[in-house]
């Protein structure tokens, strides 16, 4: 009794049988025993918490220093999903969460809280740096340490790394120290180092040495030759942090002021501005190529391109990172101020899962020390915390091959609980929810409340969700239990919800709720279909009472455009014998004035005088003549050129009885011209031929008189009038002593706005070109 744990090497149990035993672990009081399903064996005990003993041989035990609510232990009991339960004295019921986790807290120097650097020797021994103790090795059983006394450089060691010799090196902040075969030797600034203060190390695929400095930059060593990197060789800073090699070989340096990358014997630096925090803590490259930093901020990946940085938002434990590691299992390992965690990639090299441990998982450390993370050949990564040194054994990380059940525990509507009795009577019988539930246009604010059970993980269950009718993709998985759909227009919808456990695996039949939200009465069919009639009643009613007015309106408007029309042609009729009658009596007055002019020329024997009667005669018959051909014309505003020329020719030959045989060219455009035209071009024309008859045929039997008229542009004319005659001399149109012939000539020409030129041809030509005058 109460004398601990004891296993049977042989024998067989029976009554007086005499037994082979060999202690495990003495003077304990056992109060169970069972088997795990890897093949581990627990025993619970009273006051001393639980032991496994695993197939190894190796006795692990479980107490509330790393995680147990109480070492009071009654009984131990194991579900049918592998779960362990603990009947406690004083603490419940209990599950048992194995770790994959060994926390070394009773090894002298592997439970420093400031482990800063751990390496494997070639004897399989682990080794640990601190912050203030020197190293320490550990060989699986005992620990040694290892101070300035033993040679060590400094007690203040930062980093530990391992050559191809099998060397090992420290960075100290006393200089760099190489540890062979047992013994320590130093290298400082004596030695060709920049700074004493040394941090980071890495050895390169080539062998290479590299030691990043505090102040002193980064330092390449070939086991011969110091080679320091400053700012002054383009460095970012001096300070370097951490130091990384990826499989392109090229060096990426954490530095004070951002990310370098060395290649070729050149530094690339990144702008700051594209991290979260320029201090990088860690840095590593995955399967992908692609390569991760780790910040006090967030955690970073670069792909070559961009940066893209994650944070709790997408699932992290902590923004504060304080080492990245891949391992050869393919995940990224993310050390953080509050546990550590596992990426798990798709095949596309994308995030698909991140494992948080803390520690309700064993990692009873929490929180992480910078860059202290070391994979062994066996993959154990070993980890430095605040807590000293953590194993993680990926064998004993069992997966949890278990689906989450997932319910839908309550419906609200405008986030209030309902008694859906009031609406239906079809329930479930587990919830009380509604089944296939209808519910009124103005009822479509709906919150569903869901919960699923693991009882491996609990904390580790998220939740996706679609409300099929209104939402086009499931929802990204979420740790939040509510959704809430706010204005869901009508239709029929189904809410789906699914679960996954803390290992990824989701449950393959989601939880419905069927519902549908009818549409207000204004939106059903049977409204629209009232509303067409109603629409084309009206329409055709409204149609028909607009077109029995607009054929009023068209009847009235008719019969006022008649009317108007026939005072229109009345007053156009009065105005046209009005007009005739006001062109009769100016020709008659001319007449008359015509008569008294040549009743007066009887009166005289002059001949300058009778020839002066003659000549106002002749313009006055001009006139007249214009206006007996306007009161002629159907038109009474305009007179067709051609007949007034021809009119006014005849009339000039017969006044100037000219013996002789004259003829007329005429070549005119069908073209009519107002009075305000007419008159001046017709006094200007019976200047021109009464000249012409006058003395352009003396000593010629016949002639020719020739009028052309054509259209230019717009409203501009081109008027050639002229003789076959004994001519004109050239310059007379430009004398100042003209006769009163041509000062006239002149005067019509400007009153339409026109030009006359003496043309140089045989006879005498002018050229008129003018534009027409007409009252609009």
């Amino acid at each position: 009794k109460d004398k601990g744990i004891y296993k049977i090497i042989s024998g067989s149990i029976s009554k007086n049988a005499q037994l082979e035993i060999e202690p495990i672990y003495e003077n304990l009081s056992i109060t169970s025993i069972i088997k795990d399903d890897d093949k581990n064996i627990l025993f619970s005990t009273k006051k001393n918490g639980i032991f496994r003993l695993n197939p190894l041989n190796q006795l692990i035990h479980i107490s509330k220093e790393n995680g147990l609510e109480t070492n009071e232990i009654n009984l131990l009991h194991k579900d049918r999903n592998g779960n362990l339960w603990i009947g406690s004295n004083g603490a419940g019921l209990i599950k048992l969460n194995l770790s994959a986790f060994t926390y070394y807290d009773n090894i002298n120097g592997l439970n420093k809280n400031n482990i800063f650097g751990i390496s494997h020797d070639n004897d399989g021994n682990v080794w640990v740096v601190t912050s203030d103790d020197g190293v320490f090795k550990y060989d699986g059983k005992n620990s040694f340490h290892y101070k300035e006394k033993d040679g060590l450089g400094s007690n203040n060691v930062k980093a530990i790394v391992k050559d191809e010799k099998g060397n090992l090196w420290f960075a100290t902040n006393n200089g760099l120290t190489k540890y062979t075969n047992g013994i320590f030797k130093n290298y400082t600034t004596s030695d060709g180092l920049p700074s004493n203060q040394t941090k980071s190390l890495l050895i390169d695929v080539k062998g290479n040495l590299w030691i990043g400095t505090n102040g002193g930059g980064l330092v390449k060593y070939d086991f011969k030759t110091f080679k320091t990197y400053t700012t002054k060789n383009g460095l970012s800073h001096n300070y370097i942090h951490s130091l990384f090699e990826d499989s392109k070989e090229n060096i990426w340096i954490g530095t004070g002021n951002g990310i370098n990358k060395l290649t070729n014997e050149t530094f690339i630096a990144f702008p700051s501005s594209k991290l979260c925090n320029p201090y990088i803590s860690s840095i590593t490259e995955d399967k992908y190529g692609i390569i991760w930093f780790g910040t006090d901020r967030c955690l970073t990946r670069y792909d070559g391109i961009d940066f893209k940085s994650f944070t709790t938002k997408n699932g992290l434990s902590s923004d504060v990172i304080y080492l990245v590691h891949f391992n050869k299992r393919g995940n990224l390992w993310v050390g953080t101020n509050n546990g550590i965690d596992k990426i798990n990639f798709n095949s596309y090299g994308q995030i698909d899962a991140i494992k948080n441990y803390g520690f309700k998982e064993g990692f009873v450390g929490i929180e992480c020390n910078s860059r202290a993370i070391y994979e062994d050949e066996k993959n154990n990564l070993w980890i430095g915390t605040v807590k000293g040194l953590i194993k993680y054994n990926p064998s004993d990380d069992r997966e949890n091959v278990f689906e989450s059940k997932t319910y839908i525990t309550n419906v609200k509507l405008f986030f209030e609980p309902v008694d859906w009795l009031k609406f239906t009577q079809n329930l479930t019988k587990w919830d009380n929810l509604p089944i296939d539930i209808e519910l009124n246009h103005n009822q479509n604010h709906l919150s569903f409340e869901f919960n699923s059970i693991n009882l491996t993980q609990p904390k580790g269950i998220k939740y996706s969700f679609i409300l099929e009718g209104f939402d086009e993709n499931w929802i990204p998985a979420t740790t939040k239990d509510v959704a809430t759909y706010s204005n869901l227009p009508p239709g029929n919808y189904i809410f789906k919800v699914k679960s996954r456990n803390n290992d990824g695996v989701w449950n393959q039949e989601p939880a419905t709720f069927s519902f549908s939200i009818n549409p207000p009465f204004w939106k059903t069919w049977w409204f629209y279909i009232l509303a067409t009639i109603i629409i084309f009643y009206s329409v055709f009613k409204i149609s028909s009472i607009k077109e029995k007015r607009q054929l009023e309106i068209s009847r009235e408007l008719e019969f006022k455009v008649k009317e108007r029309t026939l005072v229109i042609e009345k007053q156009r009729d009065e105005k046209e014998v009005l007009l005739k009658e006001i062109h009769h009596r100016v020709k008659n007055n001319m007449q008359v004035i015509n008569s008294l002019l040549s009743i007066q020329s009887s009166y005289t024997k002059d001949k300058n005088a009778l020839a002066l009667f003659g000549e106002a005669q002749n313009r006055i018959r001009s006139m007249a003549l214009i206006h007996e051909k306007m009161y002629q014309s159907g038109d009474l505003s305009k007179i067709d050129f051609e007949d007034y020329i021809l009119a006014l020719t005849k009339d000039l030959i017969s006044t100037y009885s000219i013996n002789k045989d004259i003829r007329l060219d005429l070549q005119i455009k069908p073209i009519k011209f107002g009075i305000d035209t007419l008159i001046p071009i017709g006094l200007l024309l019976n200047e021109i031929i009464s000249n012409t008859l006058k003395y352009a045929f003396v000593n010629k039997p016949s002639g020719t008189i020739s009028i052309y008229l054509k259209q230019k542009e717009h409203d501009e004319y081109e008027l050639i009038i002229g003789d076959d005659g004994i001519g004109m001399k050239q310059g007379l149109l430009e004398k100042d002593d003209e006769t009163l012939g041509m000062e006239l000539i002149k005067v019509f020409v400007s009153q339409v706005d026109g030009e006359i030129t003496h043309l140089d041809k045989k006879g005498t030509y002018y050229k008129i070109i003018f534009k027409k005058r007409e009252k609009k």
